[in-house]
């Protein structure tokens, strides 16, 4: 795959067009990809735009900064997913949520939240959001999606089960059916929510409020696994029913 960039900033491109690329996209798109003249390049401003072009020109600033120009050859809109899937788990600890939420967003899930349960015991703050939303957008990058992954304040167990119209939350535990069991359940829904616990899982007395509000107590394996392997997992299940 061509080397991505992403431009937040450019609202549309058309074909014949030629864009600037400037700063730290177009330093790391020269010195580490090593860009050349006439090479392949996608842009992408996270919100739908899937535009393809080619270096027309590599040169520096007088400041001595890197500058390339991006000829458009090829442009599409992709719309957002249907359904759109979002992922709320409780935060696992240190290096483990940044690969986690990078590991998401390659799945293609649309927005993560922190899940605040019994058992939660962390609870990113303000600037660990920021750094995660920096890894949404390496990550939009590196596997070259049209929309970038949102990423969710703190929400509430109970908050998190209330689903409007149209949604269907699954809960991850191993004590609910296997996946392939519940996915029919998902056909036809605009939203697919699913949940997945601490280390420790969820109480008892949680899955019991789980089961009465209506969601789906689903396990996708024949293990307990850590947070951030289940979570990219159980992304990675409910992205394959919907897109199929």
């Amino acid at each position: 795959m061509a080397h991505v960039v992403y431009l937040p900033d450019l609202q549309t491109a058309q074909a014949g067009e030629k864009v600037p690329i400037l700063g730290p996209e177009a330093h790391h798109a020269v010195r580490v990809k090593r860009c050349e003249t006439g090479d392949r390049i996608g842009l992408r401003n996270g919100r739908g735009l899937l535009a393809e072009g080619r270096v027309g020109a590599i040169n520096k600033s007088g400041r001595g900064d890197w500058q390339m120009v991006v000829e458009v050859t090829d442009v599409t809109v992709a719309p957002p997913p249907v359904p759109r899937v979002e992922m709320c788990t409780s935060p696992p600890k240190g290096d483990h949520l940044s690969a986690m939420i990078d590991g998401l967003s390659q799945t293609g899930v649309a927005a993560w939240f922190p899940l605040r349960t019994a058992r939660t015991v962390v609870e990113p703050r303000s600037g660990k959001l920021e750094r995660l939303e920096r890894v949404c957008e390496e990550s939009l990058k590196q596997c070259g999606r049209a929309w970038l992954m949102e990423v969710g304040t703190m929400i509430e167990l109970d908050d998190a089960l209330r689903a409007v119209p149209g949604t269907r939350v699954t809960i991850a535990d191993q004590s609910g059916e296997a996946w392939d069991a519940c996915a029919p359940a998902i056909v036809g829904v605009s939203v697919v929510r699913v949940l997945v616990g601490p280390e420790g899982g969820f109480t008892d007395e949680e899955l019991a409020r789980a089961r009465s509000a209506g969601a789906v107590v689903t396990k996708f394996g024949p293990h307990a696994m850590r947070i951030e392997t289940a979570a990219v997992i159980a992304g990675a299940c409910a992205m394959m029913r919907t897109s199929s």
